[in-house]
């Protein structure tokens, strides 16, 4: 009886739980994203075309990062400054 539960709940979990995996977004590349963003093709990221729809709370977040990537202080991103990976918090 035990080993019937086992073998139900397996193939439950592989009918049912396998299509939902399988059917997961795959992540779309730091390309794929800034192409998204940059509305005018212009391979730069103005603030605006950075923000997007953001709004409230989110869009000072967004705000803040933007200026945080602009290294060279000029109101815009270029792909190498956007593609940064961001660090890691020290753990306290």
């Amino acid at each position: 009886m035990r080993r019937l539960t086992t073998w139900t709940l397996v193939l439950a979990i592989l009918t049912y739980g396998a299509p939902a995996a399988l059917a997961a977004k795959p992540k779309k590349s730091a390309e794929e994203r800034f192409a998204k963003l940059d509305k005018d093709g212009d391979k730069k990221l103005t603030k605006e075309e950075f923000l997007g729809k953001r709004t409230d709370d989110a869009k000072s977040k967004a705000e803040k990062r933007f200026n945080k990537l602009d290294k060279n202080k000029d109101n815009f991103l270029s792909f190498e400054e956007f593609n940064v990976t961001p660090k890691k918090k020290a753990e306290a």
